[in-house]
């Protein structure tokens, strides 16, 4: 207020001016005002699609109107504001006077944006040349169709079979690898398509230090991990965890060691997935890993768990149940010759096959990969760092 105004009275009405805001939380703000008696100025092509065979909660929030009150001393008066001004439009700032103090109208806050539409529930798996689509029924996560794309840039290593890695990352995209004894090579699909059309994928470089990479994994967090097969493909001698630590998209493939998993209970570990916990919600660790059929409930930091019986043979994801119309999370492996099927999170017993993709021009099995698919929200298990 201005300073060396003449004062006519030295009663002072207590007055709370409400101050109004909406806030989606439903919050209240309530500004107190001490007025002095001073005067005041007024003022992809789809080559194998297979029949299908097996068998988020919402809320509104509102916000109530809060009555001002006003407390005032015995024998004063309080004269009610009055605005004669309509102009103002929505959402703007007015102004008026009440007791001789301003009332501010801030109008309304806007909403904080809503979260982004969950996605189909979806499997990917790529091999050769190949990027394979699978879009589940939301209704039964039966398959509803299977739809095959072209790679026009092979990312396949010459000479030997590939071990064929592929992850979801947080925006949708895919991370996939080619692995051989001595050399992985990564590559990025930027916007994976779903009608078949054929798809160039970015190259992002071979991983340093010779290192063969078997798996893929994105934690809930978003941050990619990578199996070290180690001396080979069919045992833990130099098996470690990996995790990138530097931007992997632009070509910087740099690492950090999470783990030595020379003793993890499984023999090696062909792909990484998510787990399922207690109360049936995904979780990045501890997740089902597979080594060749062998399905394990596996810590991947320390190597330790049980096996849990077999299904599948390199392949296998966990898709959260807000992706289904029951809430049920669901878990699915792939075989070597690209059958998919659902298995029981617990039993491991498996549905009928659900879909089978498509062989391969070189006569290679054609489900020598690992299984990608979308994370729904989830707390990481994985260390910090």
């Amino acid at each position: 207020m201005p300073g060396n105004l003449p004062c006519t009275s030295l009663a002072a009405p207590h007055i709370i001016v409400p101050m109004r805001t909406a806030m989606r939380r439903g919050v209240a703000v309530v500004g107190t005002m001490w007025v002095l008696g001073c005067s005041s100025p007024a003022g992809r092509d789809v080559t194998a699609t297979a029949p299908v065979t097996g068998d988020a909660p919402t809320g509104t929030s509102t916000t109530e109107a809060t009555t001002p009150t006003t407390t005032e001393p015995t024998g004063s008066t309080t004269q009610q504001a009055t605005t004669d001004d309509t102009s103002a439009g929505p959402g703007s700032t007015t102004t008026g006077t009440t007791g001789g103090g301003p009332i501010f109208d801030l109008g309304s806050l806007p909403d904080m944006p809503p979260p982004p539409p969950l996605p189909l529930p979806q499997l990917w798996y790529s091999v050769e040349d190949l990027l394979v689509y699978i879009e589940l029924n939301p209704a039964d996560g039966t398959v509803a169709q299977l739809v095959t794309h072209t790679i026009v840039n092979d990312p396949t290593i010459a000479g030997i079979v590939n071990s064929c890695s592929l992850t979801m990352l947080a925006d949708g995209s895919l991370l996939g690898g080619r692995g051989v004894d001595g050399q992985t090579r990564l590559f990025h699909i930027p916007a994976p398509p779903t009608d078949g059309s054929d798809v160039e994928v970015v190259m992002l470089g071979d991983m340093p230090d010779g290192i063969y990479i078997e798996a893929l994994y994105t934690d809930c967090d978003g941050r990619i991990y990578l199996m070290d097969t180690g001396l080979d493909n069919v045992s833990n001698t130099g098996n470690r965890l990996l995790r990138f630590t530097g931007d992997y998209l632009a070509g910087d493939l740099s690492y950090e060691v999470i783990t030595d998993l020379m003793v993890a209970v499984s023999a090696d570990i062909d792909d990484m997935g998510p787990g399922i916990d207690a109360r049936g919600a995904v979780i990045d660790n501890p997740g089902f890993g597979i080594d060749s059929g062998s399905i394990y409930n596996l810590d991947y930091t320390t190597g330790t768990g049980t096996m849990l019986g077999m299904g599948g043979t390199y392949g296998i994801h966990s898709l959260g149940g807000p992706l289904f119309d029951d809430g049920v999370s669901r878990l699915y492996v792939l075989s070597v010759d690209a059958e998919v099927f659902a298995a029981d999170p617990a039993t491991l017993a498996l549905s009928p096959v659900l879909a089978t993709g498509p062989g391969l021009a070189s006569g290679n099995p054609p489900g020598d990969t690992g299984f990608a698919g979308p994370l729904t929200e989830c707390n990481t298990g994985f260390p910090q760092g």
